[in-house]
């Protein structure tokens, strides 16, 4: 019921978003594509941990206030350390880990010649691949054993984007939001069962408009 509750607006957004951008003429004034690149942080709340990445952009602008934007990310590191339990304190279990995540939605708001604010609703996926396990202390031997599988798992970018325009053709941005991740691997934060995790993300990097 939660994850209904939360996709019923988000596909309201996009749906509408999509449908009004055909309806409404692409403004002169606005260079109809973009292409950027961005240094990305994730920081995974339930773990505790930060990742850092690199990623790209295409925006399509369907007119001043709204915008259609698919969106690729890496994370080369994303290290989990598992949290010690009471009955094996000397337990220290690290899961490495490589990040990617892939998002396509809408970008809507307003913008001044200089500067733009927006919302963003984009729905993807989340991957995460094997990079090995290392464990100290007792109950290794069982840990070793319980290897984690990791699947593709769906995922939301929900939040802001602030954008300076120094020219007619070159974009600043900088995003701020919740990347929210249903997780189905067996792996941590979900051992065994799945759930949902509520992310910190954020983004800074520059574009060039056509």
């Amino acid at each position: 019921m939660r994850r209904q509750t939360l996709l019923l607006p988000v596909l309201i957004l996009i749906v509408f978003g999509t449908s009004a951008g055909v309806v409404f003429a692409q403004d002169p004034d606005i260079p109809g594509f973009e292409v950027g690149a961005h240094a990305a942080v994730l920081r995974l709340d339930d773990a505790g941990t930060t990742g850092t990445g690199v990623g790209g952009r295409v925006t399509w602008n369907l007119s001043r206030w709204m915008a259609v934007e698919g969106e690729g990310n890496f994370y080369p590191q994303d290290t989990l350390i598992a949290p010690a339990l009471s009955f094996t304190p000397d337990l220290r279990v690290e899961y490495k880990r490589r990040r990617g995540d892939m998002f396509f939605g809408t970008k809507m708001g307003v913008r001044s010649e200089l500067f733009g604010l927006f919302a963003k609703a984009r729905p993807g996926i989340a991957r995460l691949s094997n990079g090995g396990v290392q464990c100290e202390g007792d109950g290794c031997a069982l840990v070793l054993l319980l290897a984690p599988e990791y699947r593709t798992e769906f995922a939301l970018d929900l939040g802001g984007v602030f954008e300076v325009y120094p020219s007619a053709r070159t974009v600043l941005r900088f995003e701020l939001g919740d990347t929210i991740i249903w997780h189905r691997s067996v792996a941590p934060p979900c051992f065994g069962a799945s759930c949902t995790s509520n992310n910190l993300s954020s983004r800074f990097g520059a574009g060039l408009r056509f």
